[in-house]
């Protein structure tokens, strides 16, 4: 609880400061999308499959498969950084990108073949 104060407090001054957080405090919903203590932060700079409505089966198995390496990883850091970033997505989650170990997780899902990287716009569809 100690870290998220502190994270919100400097969230407040600086919407692009790395603030450490517990892990235990982190909920990954799905391989790009995190609920700290209830408010929920979507991962930019990457996409994963849906977990959520998937389109088909590839997908789901795919997303569950992220959502997985996203908990483990955040799991086995302890401690991680959390950047939030200015701005709202469409579902009215805040923005963040989120390192652990100094490296950012949606790039070692990206290299792992369990996401790709994503800047906005339309999706492309992860069904074969």
């Amino acid at each position: 609880m100690k870290y998220l104060v502190v994270a919100s407090f400097l969230f407040s001054i600086s919407p692009a400061v790395a603030a450490p957080v517990q892990s235990s405090n982190i909920f990954m919903i799905d391989g790009d999308t995190v609920d700290i203590e209830g408010e929920r932060f979507r991962l930019v700079g990457y996409d994963t499959p849906e977990t959520y409505k998937p389109k088909c089966g590839y997908e789901k198995a795919l997303g569950a498969e992220a959502t997985q390496r996203a908990r483990q990883l955040v799991r086995e850091a302890g401690l991680v950084d959390l950047v939030n970033l200015p701005g709202r997505d469409k579902y009215d989650r805040g923005l963040a990108r989120l390192y652990v170990h100094g490296s950012e997780i949606g790039e070692i899902l990206i290299s792992e073949g369990l996401a790709r990287p994503y800047g906005g716009g339309r999706r492309s569809s992860w069904c074969r």
